[in-house]
This record gives structure tokens, sequence and C-alpha cells, in this order.
């Protein structure tokens, strides 16, 4: 389904991404593990086409991401990707129901039941027409992370998504990330700092200056 090869993103004259190279398959939950400041958060953005890369290849479901233009690229997001943002990106001016169901508004897609059915899983019921500012961080990031899965993406992309979560949330968020994966023949790519939130994934790698290795 997802393919790097050889990815290198500089900054200048630092190298965040090293010749990293990854395959996600459909139904896979892979982890990359990296202290702060590693490139972890550059990793999704690259895969996601937010940022261009400086050498190598990325191909998604047959396409060169590489080789799209601005335009193709946000149609992509748009139909294929889940981008959970450790900055939530939640807008103050809509309610919450009306934040989740914005990836399906630019869809053309009209579902009142699906925007209520994914707040109820990341356990934010009741909370529909609160404005953001009524919100805690942790509710923020599972309004942020329901937005992310409302359209049933084929790649989710979880930038720390438990950051802000207690264990209980962060358990629950983490077995809905794998269901997306398994029920729905998706794949799914988790960057965190924590070994115990990936623990639970399929596979596991560690992000360093080296480049990108693989974890038993």
């Amino acid at each position: 389904m997802l393919r790097l090869q050889s990815v290198t993103k500089r900054f200048g004259a630092r190298s965040v991404l090293r010749e990293v190279s990854l395959e996600v398959a459909a139904g896979e939950y892979v982890a990359v593990i990296g202290e702060s400041g590693i490139g972890k958060s550059t990793l999704l953005n690259v895969i996601a086409g937010l940022e261009p890369i400086d050498s190598g290849t990325i191909q998604f479901e047959n396409l060169d991401l590489t080789r799209m233009d601005d335009d193709a690229l946000t149609l992509l997001r748009r139909e294929k990707l889940g981008f959970v943002f450790q900055a939530f990106h939640v807008l103050p001016q809509l309610t919450v129901e009306q934040n989740v169901a914005l990836p399906l508004l630019l869809r053309g897609i009209r579902d009142p039941n699906r925007p209520r059915e994914i707040l109820a899983a990341v356990g934010l019921a009741g909370r529909e027409a609160s404005p953001p500012r009524e919100l805690s961080g942790g509710e923020l990031q599972r309004v942020a992370i329901a937005r992310a899965l409302v359209g049933d993406p084929r790649l989710v992309l979880a930038d720390e998504p438990t950051g802000n979560l207690d264990p209980e949330n962060a358990a629950r968020i983490l077995a809905l990330f794998r269901d997306q994966v398994k029920e729905r023949g998706a794949a799914a790519i988790l960057v965190t700092h924590s070994e115990q939130a990936a623990a639970g994934c399929d596979r596991r790698y560690r992000l360093s200056a080296a480049g990108l290795a693989p974890l038993p």
C-alpha cells in the first residue's frame, strides 16, 4: 500500500530524514518511535505530501506522490488519508460535531450519523454541540482523532495521538486505530516517543539521526 524508498529530507544543511525506507501493507499497524525533535512529524508530513522531499520516492496505492502536483496531493489527502496532527488544528468557530464532519462535507458526503458514531467511539458522546474553547487538551485531541477517522481513510497518520490523554482514553484510542486498520483493510503509522503506545503495533521502528531501523 505504502512504500518509501531512500527518502531524504533536509532543512538547510541539516538532514532530518536520512535515506529512510519503509513499506506498509494494507491491514498493518506500524509504529515509529523516536525522541522529540528527531523528525517523526516530518516523516508523516512528507508521506502526506505536506512537505517535499530532497531525494527518494514515496508511493501510495500505485501512485508516485513525488510526481504529483499540489492539487492532486490535496485531493489524495481529502479522499484517502486521515491525519492526526499533534497540534490538533481544531477550528474554533465550529462545534465539535462540525469539526468532525468537515472531511465528509469536503467530499460532498452528508451523513449525520457517522460523526456522532465516531465521537461516541472516542468517548465524546454528548459533546457534539460544544465549542472547542470548552474542551480540555485531551478532549481536543480526541476531536482531532475522530475527524481523522470519520471518512474511513485508507491510510491513517497519527502524530503522538495519545500525548494528552489519560491511560484509559489512550488505550481506547489505540484500540480504535487498530480496529480501523484490521476491520477496514486500511493501514496506520503511529509516531510516538512512548514504547507503551507502540507495544500493540504489528511492527515497530526506531527513527534516529542515522535513519530508520526495525525493532524486535
